[in-house]
């Protein structure tokens, strides 16, 4: 009996070995882990952004005075000239000639006066070097025109008026920079710009800065005087005619009166103003260092 309960010992022993282990709850559970990336996959390189370019320098405006010209003299931007009628809206048979880049803003500017009661209308606009020589040689009033390479005409971003009423005049003064445009010759300052006042010519300058000269209540040539690097011009030695170039000879920065006409030396350059255009008289202030127009 003996061998009998070991060959069954075996044979149990066998039996239990083979079979399949149970299956438990917590196994049913278990996730198995996704095998981990390689190394590299895991680190992204970050993208190289650039920093924008500088913004290109801002263009710098023309300074022109008894003394300075246009760079060069005969500068003429005929390519960028767009044909306008009198009330600034391009026009084909138009009879003024204006840089594009104004052609927007002033015929904004004359909508405006009209659409207060003020019927102004264009009266010059662009004139090339050549024009500009044929009207000084004809031109009587001693000081009305300037010299050619001298006008602010020849930029072509520069406008004459028809004013019909003072209070158009004004009206202007106080509304022009609303639309970029700045009074180059304003009443009182022609010892300070070198011209006569002229209340109906406007130049555009663009909107911050004539702001700013309406609010500090200078002209532009006292901004180029301020901030130099505003501006640039030319010497007037490439200036074709000699007409262009003028000395002082014998008058100083003091001046002279020759009747009702003021003459004094402007920076190197002989500066010329009738003062009865604008109903004044040529003299000097008592204890003033120098003649001005003063009222009548």
């Amino acid at each position: 009996m003996s061998w009998l309960r070991s060959i069954l010992a075996v044979a149990l022993a066998v039996g239990c070995g083979s079979r399949t282990p149970r299956t438990t709850t917590e196994d049913r559970h278990v996730v198995t882990a996704a095998p981990a990336p390689p190394a590299d996959a895991s680190v992204r390189a970050e993208p190289i952004v650039e920093p924008p370019p500088p913004p290109p320098p801002a263009p710098k405006l023309a300074w022109l005075n008894p003394a300075r010209c246009a760079l060069p003299c005969a500068y003429d931007p005929q390519a960028e000239l767009v044909r306008v009628d009198d009330q600034g809206a391009a026009s084909p048979a138009g009879a003024h000639l204006v840089h594009r880049t104004i052609e927007e803003p002033l015929r904004a500017l004359v909508a405006a006066a009209r659409g207060a009661g003020h019927k102004i209308r264009i009266e010059s606009a662009f004139r090339s070097y050549d024009y500009q020589a044929k009207l000084f040689a004809t031109t009587k009033q001693r000081g009305r025109a300037a010299r050619p390479g001298h006008s602010e005409h020849q930029l072509g971003t520069a406008v004459d008026f028809r004013m019909p009423t003072s209070a158009a005049i004004a009206w202007l003064a106080a509304h022009a920079a609303e639309h970029g445009f700045a009074l180059s010759y304003p009443d009182g300052k022609q010892r300070v710009t070198g011209y006569r006042p002229e209340p109906w010519h406007v130049r555009y300058v663009g909107r911050e800065l004539a702001d700013e000269l309406r609010t500090s209540g200078s002209t532009l040539e006292e901004l180029f005087r301020a901030r130099a690097d505003l501006g640039e011009s030319g010497g007037c030695d490439d200036c074709a005619l000699p007409v262009s170039q003028t000395s002082c000879g014998a008058v100083t920065d003091a001046g002279r009166c020759d009747g009702s006409v003021l003459e004094w030396c402007y920076d190197g350059a002989l500066a010329t103003v009738d003062c009865a255009a604008s109903k004044q008289r040529c003299g000097r202030a008592k204890g003033a260092p120098s003649y001005d127009c003063l009222a009548r």
